[in-house]
């Protein structure tokens, strides 16, 4: 018996999506509640610079170790939703979170084409409320066609993303790294993530780190490491 396929996280389903199928399915704005329990997220490399002006932003344990931003310090538990599924104002909102409930999955292990399809249990969905996916010639809508290219464009961003984290890796600039500072008279440790490692980083050849700022993968460790020191600031907020 084959095993079942691991789902991404907030997925509870996944099916392809078809005319035949989902004729009658509508999406509507359903708030970030679906979002409510998730600590950390993935993100793009492109969205680096954006996304660590809000989270800290620090590289997964586990290979490849992807970039994910970070959303709250205690499990399940995400401090930039509000209770009625709001995100907080003025905050950046992470694509990977944005493109729910579509996404796009390879037909086959190793193949190059990708079909488009749906967590048909997401709340965004509805018989009744907000825009159709499907015309009554049963031709994708225009917002359809925004979801496809919204997927398709996080697709190609996150093929990059691991490229990226390939050359960091090479570089032996990703290493366990953990975040201690007192909160309350009380000593707080962070961690169970990975980050650039600063003695690697400015032990760097020129050549090197030229061609890390040709590439824009430069911007990206800045970035990064600036944003890791946002870590005692979100424990304080948590706790306050």
């Amino acid at each position: 018996m084959s095993a079942a396929p691991v789902l991404p996280p907030l997925y509870s389903a996944i099916e392809p999506l078809t005319a035949e199928r989902h004729a009658a399915l509508r999406v509507r704005d359903a708030g970030f509640g679906f979002a409510a329990r998730m600590s950390a997220v993935p993100v793009a490399a492109e969205e680096i610079a954006i996304a660590s002006r809000f989270y800290p932003v620090v590289f997964a344990a586990q290979e490849p170790h992807m970039p994910v931003a970070i959303l709250g310090l205690k499990p399940e538990h995400n401090m930039h939703v509000a209770e009625d599924g709001k995100w907080a104002d003025g905050r950046y909102v992470p694509a990977y979170l944005r493109r729910h409930p579509f996404l796009l999955v390879r037909v086959r292990e190793g193949a190059d084409e990708m079909a488009l399809c749906i967590d048909p249990n997401a709340a965004q969905f509805s018989q009744t409320e907000g825009e159709g996916l499907f015309g009554t010639d049963a031709k994708p809508t225009p917002q359809l066609d925004r979801a496809f290219e919204f997927c398709k464009n996080m697709e190609v961003a996150m093929q990059k993303t691991k490229v990226m984290c390939d050359v960091l890796a090479e570089l032996k600039l990703l290493h366990p790294a953990a975040v201690q500072f007192e909160q309350g008279g009380k000593p707080i440790k962070i961690d169970g993530f990975h980050a650039i490692q600063r003695e690697a980083f400015q032990a760097l050849p020129a050549e090197k780190l030229a061609e890390l700022r040709n590439t824009g993968v430069l911007e990206v460790i800045y970035a990064h490491l600036l944003s890791v020191a946002g870590l005692p600031e979100l424990a304080a907020k948590m706790n306050g």
